[in-house]
């Protein structure tokens, strides 16, 4: 068999499947690139040349058996790129997106300052955080993660990724109780869930062996986010701000909550699908550091 026949074999079997695959060719190759731990250059130089190993051929059925299951790629992998890093990541481990750059993109366009204390609710893997303060190395970070699957993975993500002068705390436990341990905040920020419960058993397969605490979001998919605003008061400086990711549907009354809150220059960013997906805010009242 050639690497180009087993590439088709592949190709069709995921067609079949029943999980997330935009391209299942372009799918194939990344499984045929990770176990031959090449590059797709290397693996078109290979394209028409014969298997010799029939472990590689045993490696293949294996994975593509687990991805058909509807496990997610990155958890058998072990990791996921955000922004310009690579995050280590497994079951009971929300698994970064794309999307959420454009939160991260957000934060260091609105917020300046060499010194700004943040509070993250749900940090998962790191990713939003760890990558703020490669970027902002003199802020000071607090991350709240209630679920206890993911702690080991922040942590070692926290430790292979940041230098040992970056100042992020993960704190374990539930955020509404323990947030105010080290309030105030210049800021906050979540990917919350915000996922509606009518809306849960739709998903795909490999999205729901993710974590249901990272996306069950309630009736209307704000339980969480209801919360969150109600506590901010008590938790931000004057002038702090407040950002999270939304679904696109939760535009509009994410701003009307808001600004029945407290909240004023409101900004809403679409993601790449020109739909709203982060909201940007700032509690009126007097001025605040990182602004």
């Amino acid at each position: 068999m050639k690497y180009s026949d087993l590439a088709q074999l592949g190709k069709r079997r995921l067609s079949r499947a029943s999980i997330q695959c935009a391209d299942p060719m372009l799918h194939m190759k990344q499984i045929m690139e990770h176990l031959l731990q090449v590059d797709s250059a290397r693996l078109a130089m290979w394209w028409d040349e014969e298997i010799t190993d029939p472990a590689f051929l045993d490696q293949v059925e294996i994975f593509l058996k687990r991805r058909e299951a509807g496990e997610p790629f990155q958890y058998i992998v072990g990791e996921e790129w955000f922004w310009q890093s690579r995050f280590e990541v497994g079951p009971g481990v929300f698994i970064p997106r794309k999307e959420t750059e454009i939160l991260v993109e957000t934060l260091l366009e609105e917020v300046c300052g060499d010194f700004v204390k943040v509070g993250e609710l749900g940090a998962g893997s790191g990713n939003i955080g760890i990558t703020v303060l490669q970027e902002r190395p003199s802020w000071e970070w607090h991350a709240f993660e209630i679920n206890p699957e993911t702690l080991p993975f922040t942590e070692k993500n926290r430790r292979s990724l940041l230098s040992p002068s970056c100042v992020y705390r993960l704190h374990a436990g539930d955020f509404f109780e323990r947030a105010i341990e080290y309030a105030p905040y210049d800021g906050m920020v979540s990917n919350p869930p915000y996922i509606r419960d009518d809306e849960m058993a739709l998903l795909p397969a490999e999205v729901r062996r993710e974590p249901e605490l990272a996306l069950r979001g309630g009736a209307q998919g704000l339980d969480l986010i209801d919360r969150w605003i109600a506590a901010l008061p008590t938790w931000l400086r004057p002038g702090g701000w407040f950002i999270t990711e939304i679904d696109f549907r939760q535009a509009d009354a994410l701003q009307d909550r808001l600004s029945r809150a407290g909240f004023g220059e409101i900004r809403v960013v679409d993601d790449y699908s020109h739909r709203p997906r982060v909201v940007f805010a700032r509690r009126r009242g007097g001025g605040a550091k990182g602004v």
